[in-house]
């Protein structure tokens, strides 16, 4: 369990240091790939939970990825389905970083996650294709981990959550550099009445750009405060362990008591032959004073 706040920022602040130090790092980039995929699951999820269909995702080796779904008729299920990708990876990586600093049930999460990608990739994703690949990978890794031990588990749904955390609020950087290319974009056009042919048109319309703006900022403002509030959590969780009572403990005191032990169980009140705590007016912490001249 990792109980100490300042265990748990040290863990966590060496995280990311390693993580910025090997950012261009041929490792590093297979676990972008990864994240782009949880990013387009999320999109995915959104689709199907709302009553839609997902044609299939696919992730195009850039950093880039596309998830084709089909939302349901209401109109708010689009605005549910774009948004959902950056908030949705936001909340995926707190709530993993949550549950690694907690210790809770980690050894279940990793499996279930590990089982959820393979499936997701099996479902909706070509056979052999980058996303398929991508989802069996780290499906079977993080599966494995999770077979290998609560410990593992704690650290790698640490690492899992740090690593996803870090790349959503690397990933709100797209919104300066290729504002119309990104879900805001997008979104802002449909918002603007605008079809999927207007999406080609070089000069884009100033009512998309300021939407698309509105958009991603509330967006970034968003995925900031999942992420800080998780960690904040997190770092000053402090786990708490239940304090056996006195009849427990003397229920698993091995063997035979010596007289010594009955007599410090007698001396506190304790029946040294049942475990039961005696009333207080039943014995007394000291021996009774001699008042005899």
């Amino acid at each position: 369990m990792m109980a100490e706040k300042p265990v748990k920022f040290v863990i966590f602040l060496s995280l990311i240091l390693s993580l910025v130090a090997f950012w261009d790092h041929q490792f590093t980039s297979y676990l972008k790939e990864f994240v782009v995929l949880i990013h387009e699951i999320c999109h995915a999820t959104a689709a199907l939970f709302s009553g839609g269909v997902v044609k299939g995702i696919a992730l195009h080796g850039n950093e880039g990825g596309e998830t084709i779904a089909v939302p349901a008729s209401f109109r708010g299920s689009f605005i549910l389905v774009v948004s959902a990708g950056y908030i949705g990876s936001s909340l995926v990586g707190a709530f993993l970083l949550r549950l690694g600093f907690q210790g809770r049930h980690a050894r279940q999460t990793m499996i279930l996650l590990g089982l959820f990608l393979i499936s997701v990739s099996v479902l909706y994703s070509k056979l052999g294709e980058l996303a398929y690949l991508t989802g069996i990978f780290w499906g079977v890794g993080i599966f494995v981990a999770g077979m290998l031990g609560e410990t593992i588990s704690i650290l790698s749904l640490v690492f899992l959550g740090t690593s996803i955390s870090l790349y959503s609020l690397y990933d709100l950087s797209d919104f300066a550099e290729r504002l119309t290319e990104t879900d805001a974009g997008i979104l802002a056009f449909w918002m603007a009445g605008l079809g999927p042919e207007d999406l080609q048109n070089e000069e884009v319309p100033t009512v998309v750009v300021v939407l698309g703006y509105m958009i991603a900022t509330l967006w970034s403002l968003l995925s900031v405060g999942i992420i800080f509030m998780s960690l904040r959590s997190s770092l000053s969780h402090e786990e708490t362990h239940d304090i056996p009572s006195m009849e427990e403990s003397f229920e698993r005191f091995p063997g035979d008591l010596s007289p010594e032990a009955k007599l410090w169980l007698e001396k506190r009140g304790v029946d040294p032959e049942s475990g039961i705590v005696l009333p207080p007016n039943l014995f007394q912490d000291f021996p009774p004073k001699d008042n005899s001249p």
